[in-house]
């Protein structure tokens, strides 16, 4: 299964595998250095010296998976022969997997690799039992160790990106040949969950609970219409949110210990004592920190003792003191999202980024690819176009209508404004862009080209999915991810685009937070300075550092 010397332990980082490599006298100069190529192609995409590459399968992965080659101007075929080469090498200094192919399955092994009932069973299989065959474990020594074993050979000593959920595809095919293929052997493997869930059904509460919850959560909706109520009615999204934190904060008592028959109604699971104890779950779940969400559950349980429940004023005292507790003090943005955003400080990227969805639009038109991925490839440039200059949220942009939304203002050429009703906005703001023309003209050749081949219904859904109607938002954002992480080399989702917008604008004009207002339609600037704080700090020191340089070289007149 592998050349590795008995005596010889695995290197420690790349650049000790290619002098490892180097060392061996049976390999011929031009292998030897295609290895050392494809080393040095990893080292670069990677931004670090081989010395600095640990030589870890694992790590090794993890970091390969980050690498969005064709942003760097490798090709996809260039970079799985790279893949090949690297795993080669390390195959050289230390045990590594063979691939699907490479091993030769055993004469019973095949007999029963025939007999599987899919091609998609075979992939799934084909590289434990080709690991089975080259140990010499025939079909009847099979054991539920041996199976233990090629898990932790997954994690080790291969690139697999998510080596877990191959070994669930594996259990999965496992388990089924056993029961439907003859000669199958008798071995099941045991399935693990993903993560531990506690959430219970609404089945496993009194029905006098989920009947209160109902009644809040639909005049928390404006269910009623001939209900005059003295606040804003919220949407279908938020009134799921708030319907799955009572029940998740139910079975967290029932987690606490606590018998569910007990929680009758809203009163019983907002009560003082009942809050505190279902909240030290989420907070022992977290290391005995607080986070925005478990902040925001309990603000919905105060919200409710508040205006429902009509608790007394020392039990709102009392629970606004813990959220106070509760509150993680962050001001702004997170550190995730700024992180994210940080990478286009990089002119290059910055670029790459803006000028994606011509570029996509180009490809699409180019007659080099089928019809249907070039659709969707024009489909996505047009996604990212408005996310870029129409900075909306994914559920707006995901449900624009070509005859609602897209309006084109009478006696104008080409011009086309992008108009969302208040009622379809979260914040209630209604959203007005104007496009510029060469967006106007970019959304009017995916219209006239592109949209037709993805829907042959009469939908109106200016992004349609397969069934008829809108997209889901889940599908065009993975479209957008995918797209962006592969030309440009940055992960980013549709929401980051509106961060990313208010980042570009105020890199170039620091302080215009009255412009970022409007663009995102926020209802107040103090919003967007609140949320954006810190975020211009770097422009606004580049423009400082500029000021004091041009000082020293006389560039500026005192």
């Amino acid at each position: 299964m592998t050349s590795v010397p008995a005596s010889r332990s695995p290197a420690a980082t790349l650049a000790a595998v290619l002098e490892a490599v180097a060392a061996l006298p049976d390999l011929s100069p031009q292998r030897r250095q295609n290895m050392a190529s494809a080393a040095r192609t990893v080292g670069r995409l990677l931004g670090r010296p081989l010395e600095a590459i640990p030589a870890d399968p694992q790590l090794l992965s993890r970091r390969l998976e980050e690498v969005a080659p064709e942003a760097a101007g490798i090709t996809r075929e260039r970079w799985a022969n790279v893949r090949s080469l690297l795993r080669a090498a390390l195959a050289l200094t230390r045990p590594m997997l063979p691939g699907r192919q490479s091993q030769p399955l055993s004469p019973n092994w095949q007999t029963l690799y025939d007999r599987l009932p899919s091609t998609s069973r075979r992939m799934r299989l084909s590289r434990l039992l080709r690991y089975l065959s080259g140990l010499g474990v025939e079909p009847g020594l099979m054991t539920e160790a041996h199976g233990v074993v090629f898990r932790k050979v997954l994690k080790e000593e291969t690139f697999l990106k998510h080596p877990d959920a191959t070994w669930r595809d594996v259990v999965w095919a496992w388990n089924r040949s056993r029961e439907e293929v003859p000669g199958w052997p008798d071995v099941t493997f045991a399935f693990e969950r993903r993560q531990q869930t506690y959430g219970l059904p609404w089945t496993s509460f009194p029905p006098s609970l989920k009947a209160d919850a109902d009644r809040y959560l639909d005049r928390l909706a404006g269910s009623d219409l001939t209900e005059d109520v003295p606040f804003r009615p919220v949407r279908p999204a938020t009134r799921q949110l708030r319907e799955r934190q009572l029940r998740t904060f139910a079975s967290a008592q029932v987690q606490r210990g606590r018998d569910p028959t007990t929680l009758r109604s809203l009163a019983d699971l907002v009560a003082l004592d009942t809050l505190r104890n279902g909240l030290r779950f989420f907070l022992e779940r977290r290391g005995g920190k607080s986070s925005s969400s478990i902040l925001d559950l309990a603000r919905a349980l105060k919200a409710v003792a508040r205006y429902w429940v009509k608790v007394d004023t020392a039990t709102l005292d009392a629970m606004s003191a813990i959220i106070r507790r509760l509150a993680t003090g962050r001001r702004g943005m997170t550190a995730k999202n700024r992180d994210r955003l940080r990478p286009l400080d990089d002119p290059g990227i910055r670029h790459a980024l803006v000028s994606l969805p011509p570029r996509l639009m180009r490809m699409a038109d180019s007659n080099r690819l089928r019809q249907k991925p070039a659709a969707l490839l024009a489909q996505t440039a047009v996604a990212l176009e408005i996310l870029l200059m129409a900075p909306m949220r994914i559920q707006n942009l995901v449900h624009l209508d070509i005859e609602r939304h897209l309006v084109r203002p009478a006696r104008t050429r080409g011009a086309l404004h992008i108009v969302i009703p208040g009622g379809e906005v979260k914040n209630g703001n209604e959203l007005d862009y104007p496009l510029p023309q060469e967006s106007a003209a970019l959304i009017g050749r995916y219209l006239e080209r592109h949209r037709p081949v993805l829907t042959t219904t009469g939908t109106r859904a200016l992004f349609p999915g397969t069934a008829g109607g809108a997209k889901s938002a889940s599908t065009l954002r993975v479209q957008i991810i995918k797209a962006v992480f592969r030309f440009v080399g940055i992960k980013v989702n549709p929401h980051l685009f509106r961060h990313i917008g208010v980042k570009l604008h105020l890199d170039q004009n620091p302080g215009e937070h009255a412009v970022v207002t409007r663009a995102l339609g926020n209802r107040s600037i103090d919003i967007t300075a609140a949320h954006y704080a810190g975020l211009e700090t770097a422009a606004a020191v580049r423009h400082f550092d500029k000021t004091i340089l041009s000082l020293r070289h006389g560039d500026l007149k005192t």
